[in-house]
């Protein structure tokens, strides 16, 4: 098997879910990890930083992979992937804060 098999059925590589447990599913390729609301803000920020590297140092990091400590899990992302992965944590962690209703009702206090 291709090893970009879902690539080319624009499958996406990232999916992140909220549980009735409180925790959250991602899902990255063929790998799924089960991490705290606290564990996921931690890696917004990790993506944070590392985009931060790759518009600075465009050369050397546009083609290293991403890599990321989970508990005892290490994940890594490879750079065709970070930004549908950047994108998927960032949504969920605005969904995990509520920013929508936040923003609302911020935006209507004004």
């Amino acid at each position: 098997m291709k090893q970009d098999h879902n690539k080319s059925e624009n499958l996406p590589q990232t999916l992140i879910r909220a549980c009735s447990c409180g925790n959250y599913h991602l899902h990255y390729r063929y790998v799924m990890v089960t991490v705290p609301r606290k564990t996921l803000f931690h890696i917004m920020e990790e993506c944070y930083e590392w985009e931060e590297m790759r518009d600075h140092a465009r050369e050397i990091y546009q083609q290293k992979p991403f890599r990321l400590m989970i508990g005892l899990v290490a994940l890594t992302i490879l750079p065709g992937d970070f930004d549908e992965f950047n994108s998927a944590i960032q949504k969920a962690s605005s969904d995990a804060l509520d920013i929508r209703k936040l923003v609302g009702e911020t935006g209507s206090n004004q």
